[in-house]
């Protein structure tokens, strides 16, 4: 055989075969998923602190690789404030779902219990549920060579019931209204709805500023508590308490059209428990309407509110 042809075939047959390798790699190709978690206040002054003890995350049932059990008092993640649970290595693909995984009887110290709720006076009560794992159907793509960030909202307010008992006060809800107490949102599309409340009339201990989808609240079944667990708002995206100065803050709202939704409460002084006293009249003094608000990807939308008249239950 000729040598020069010889050659040039061997050369020819060694760029196909690294032209199918290059290929074989890009079929493979990899993107990572992070994955954080937040929460949203809880409605009891008594209440210092929430932990919860996280044993596994999965991402379509398999086990995020290298994750380590971790205990989170997720109160202290609240105003578009993170933990991140972990970062995982993905086939470039689109995914359907995330699963926490609860231990509810020892944390990330091997110590009882794993799950708990710390009142203000020191007092633990342990937080369980007939299911540990609480799977959250969101479609999201991991693309080649590319960090998707997720985030979990552990909805405290929607998660947890106060109970009649003088030993133990609080306990997860059912299983089935802690499922739809969390939810999931891609942090790069993520808005922030944020402002003042002006509350001129000054009837309540505390306002919460709610965010619903548009046309999903009805205020005969909403001020209500809903289920098994009595939750009030229950089909609120997202809440936020107005602090001192009136500001608040809801974030991780997705693209859509929403309304907000304020609510006054009074406070029990014996208990230190929070009743709802009825939802509060009020408007835009940024001339925007509160029961249209469009949210576009990654926007953070100023809405400032004066309180006008309280509509009592």
């Amino acid at each position: 055989m000729n040598t020069k042809f010889t050659a040039l075939l061997c050369a020819a047959m060694f760029s196909i075969t690294m032209f199918s390798c290059e290929k074989s790699d890009l079929d493979e190709s990899k993107g990572t998923a992070r994955i954080e978690i937040t929460d949203a206040p809880i409605d009891d002054a008594n209440v210092k602190s929430t932990f919860v003890t996280i044993a596994d995350v999965k991402l379509d049932g398999k086990s995020v690789e290298g994750f380590s059990k971790v205990t989170i008092d997720l109160l202290a993640y609240q105003k578009g404030n993170t933990k991140v649970l972990g970062i995982a290595e993905l086939d470039a693909k689109t995914y359907s779902n995330i699963t926490l995984v609860l231990d509810y009887e020892k944390d990330q110290n091997g110590a009882a219990p794993g799950c708990y709720v710390q009142e203000t006076n020191g007092s633990r009560h342990a937080l369980t549920s007939t299911v540990n794992e609480i799977t959250l159907n969101y479609n999201y793509l991991v693309q080649a060579g590319q960090q998707t960030d997720l985030v979990v909202d552990f909805d405290l307010r929607k998660a947890i019931k106060r109970q009649d008992n003088t030993t133990d006060k609080y306990d997860f809800v059912t299983a089935a209204e802690l499922n739809t107490a969390l939810r999931v949102a891609a942090k790069s599309k993520a808005s922030v709805i944020k402002g003042k409340v002006q509350d001129v009339i000054s009837q309540s201990d505390k306002i919460v500023v709610y965010a619903y989808k548009k046309g999903q609240f009805n205020r005969n079944t909403e001020v209500d508590g809903q289920g098994a667990s009595d939750v009030e708002f229950s089909n609120a995206v997202t809440s936020a308490t107005v602090d001192a100065s009136g500001n608040y803050e809801l974030h991780f709202l997705e693209t859509g059209e929403y309304e907000l939704v304020i609510a006054g409460y009074t406070k029990n002084n014996s208990t230190g428990q929070m009743s709802l006293k009825g939802t509060l009249t009020a408007n835009s003094t940024n001339s925007l309407n509160l029961g249209l608000l469009n949210l576009n990807a990654g926007v953070a939308l100023t809405v400032d509110v004066l309180v006008t008249a309280l509509l009592p239950l």
